[in-house]
């Protein structure tokens, strides 16, 4: 008889599931599923609240999940979701709905245009690699700041303190887009990423205050900043910031590098970069104090200054929890998926495809052990900031300033949650971390 051991893919793929299985058995765990409704309504609790259950499974045993009458197309292996996000022409974004209406036409929601080629080369020109140094010395002092001045008795509660205040400015310190106040700028950024990418169920209230936020952001940035800048500049033609660069940058006409094109693109800085910074901080500081280990061993990295090792610490920390469990494309072509294998589906054009990020990153075909907390693993393997074309245009910052914040909390003396449900991220019934509280030595 020949060779019938189950392949190790497969035996790992069981071990995953039961593992998060047992991890689900908690009286904390979220309430049960909706008894009734549609098989999309359960599809979606499971994606938010046993997303390593449900996609184990699926990786398993449905790879390419379609749901009937013409719903989502579920994908959930490592080289599948590559191959989706590798082909924008096929698997287009869905944005622009949302965008247009609050940040005009935007790079984000169009794939394979002037916006997008254009808007993307010159602003991946002028936030520059060499500025890394200079950002995280920023970034640390910021950091630092933040954390003394929203102490309270040797306790910190570091959404509203460090994880959302800090990235605002250093969106002011070194892209040169300050806001009226930190308030406002926290207003703006939240209600327009809770619009764009968090809005599945098209509330009107949510994008009217996207559309808020942007006529806002437009008029300040063409009426206030724009014209105190371009004074600036002419008095110390050296200003630096990324705003400056863009009012610096010559272009012909046709072009089309425009007052427009420069307004949509500075408020852009603040949508992308603000939530996404701060839940990311915050998964990766809630995921290490619940490995004491691993958050030992990112201390002893940050106390020898191992800048490398330190943020592959933090990198493989929110592999675990990460910010975008799924993100959503629409197939504007019929297209065959994993052609050649014995998992190939057929994407019908219209389908929405709802692509497993998470789920990608703890695929065992490609992910070593992916339940294990290891710091050397391939930097591909990580999808946090976006793969293809749709990489994060703010990668490189986003790379120094998200260790550089949780750094300065990792060093905390006795870092320790608070106790109680205050020592729990909580969530206020959104996608965004809205309090998280720590407490530490002072």
């Amino acid at each position: 008889m020949g060779d019938r051991r189950i392949p190790e893919d497969v035996i790992t793929e069981v071990v995953l599931v039961a593992d998060s299985t047992r991890s689900a058995l908690d009286p904390n765990w979220p309430p049960a599923p909706p008894a009734k409704g549609a098989l999309a309504d359960k599809i979606a609790y499971w994606i938010q609240w046993k997303n390593d259950q449900f996609f184990g499974i699926l990786r398993l045993l449905i790879p390419i999940f379609r749901l009937p009458k013409g719903g989502p197309v579920l994908v959930t292996r490592f080289k599948d979701v590559q191959e989706v996000l590798s082909r924008p022409d096929t698997f287009g974004v869905v944005y622009a709905p949302m965008m247009d209406k609050s940040v005009g036409p935007f790079m984000l929601a169009r794939d394979n245009t002037v916006y997008n080629r254009r808007d993307k080369g010159i602003m991946r020109s002028l936030i520059d690699d060499k500025d890394h140094p200079e950002i995280r010395k920023r970034v640390s002092r910021i950091a630092s700041k933040c954390i003394q001045q929203g102490t309270v008795d040797g306790t910190l509660e570091l959404v509203a303190s460090v994880t959302r205040r800090a990235p605002i400015l250093l969106t002011g310190k070194y892209f040169g887009f300050p806001g009226p106040d930190v308030e406002t700028m926290m207003r703006w950024s939240k209600a327009t990423q809770l619009d764009m990418f968090h809005n599945q169920t098209m509330s009107g209230k949510v994008h009217d205050d996207s559309i808020l936020a942007g006529r806002e952001m437009w008029e300040y940035i063409t009426n206030e900043l724009l014209p105190k800048r371009r004074k600036q500049l002419r008095k110390n033609p050296e200003r630096n910031d990324i705003v400056s660069r863009m009012l610096s940058t010559q272009c012909p006409a046709h072009i089309g590098w425009d007052e427009g094109r420069i307004v949509s693109n500075i408020m852009g800085l603040l949508v992308g970069g603000i939530e996404t910074t701060s839940q990311a901080v915050i998964q990766i500081v809630d995921e290490l104090l619940s490995r004491p280990k691993q958050l030992d061993g990112a201390r002893q990295a940050a106390l020898h200054g191992d800048e490398a090792l330190f943020a592959r610490y933090c990198w493989e920390a929110l592999r675990f929890n990460p910010i975008n469990p799924v993100v959503f494309r629409q197939c504007n072509q019929d297209y065959r998926l994993a052609s050649g294998t014995f998992r190939t589906k057929l994407i019908r054009k219209g389908r929405v495809v709802v692509v497993g990020t998470r789920s990608a990153m703890e695929d065992p075909r490609e992910v070593a052990r992916p339940r294990k907390f290891r710091t050397n693993r391939p930097d591909y393997q990580y999808l946090h900031l976006g793969f293809g074309e749709h990489r994060c245009l703010g990668d490189g910052v986003s790379m120094v300033q998200v260790p550089e914040i949780v750094k300065q909390i990792v060093l905390l003396k006795n870092l320790r949650r608070m106790p109680g449900k205050a020592g729990q991220i909580d969530f206020g019934g959104g996608p965004f971390p809205e309090r998280f509280s720590v407490m530490y030595d002072a």
